[in-house]
């Protein structure tokens, strides 16, 4: 926590290097998580923008009372959730971990039934609470550990596999009918 309380003193500062650095480390996965609130492309990168202002206006008010990465992905968080507010629509694009390039080698048959998965994967998200939502995205889609994600949504580990869990078991029965009976969704550990 050292060196990030080092690399937020160097931006307040206003070394640009630093600032860079930061964007370099934190850009692709903060615009992975703009990418799963934002209706589209150019969204997720004006919602990106938004964050990483945000970050640097307010890099003074970081403490070192967590990590610099919690810290990033807790603003960022906020940040999508007020975006998707305001939008009224959370947009998973769960083609992008689908293997597009497969897709277009399969055909326009494999595509067309990669889209209706893609299409009843959104649906089934837009279902869930957005506590459960958050969880799911964070952990499952960011690849934040359990610590990771309790400490960007302030809640006790606990909480994270229970809202884990409670998500699974919902979109086990709304996927339902798209879900192999013989490949279970992850459950969340206990």
């Amino acid at each position: 926590m050292r060196d990030d309380r080092r690399l937020a003193n160097q931006i307040v500062a206003g070394d640009a290097g630093a600032f860079t650095a930061f964007v370099d480390a934190y850009g692709p996965r903060l615009h992975r998580l703009a990418r799963r609130y934002a209706a589209c492309e150019a969204d997720a990168e004006d919602l990106t923008q938004e964050i990483f202002v945000d970050l640097y206006r307010s890099m003074v008010s970081f403490r070192g009372d967590s990590t610099l990465a919690t810290w990033a992905w807790r603003v960022a968080l906020n940040h999508c959730r007020r975006h998707a507010g305001r939008t009224r629509a959370i947009t998973v694009p769960y083609d992008e971990t689908l293997g597009e390039r497969e897709s277009e080698e399969r055909g326009p048959a494999h595509r067309a039934a990669r889209r209706e998965l893609s299409d009843q994967v959104h649906a089934a998200l837009d279902g869930l609470s957005p506590e459960q939502r958050d969880v799911v995205i964070l952990h499952e889609m960011q690849e934040l550990t359990y610590r990771e994600c309790a400490a960007v949504l302030q809640v006790p580990e606990g909480t994270v596999k229970s809202r884990l869990s409670y998500a699974f078991r919902r979109l086990r029965g709304t996927l339902s009918g798209y879900v192999l009976p013989d490949a279970p969704l992850p459950e969340a550990a206990p």
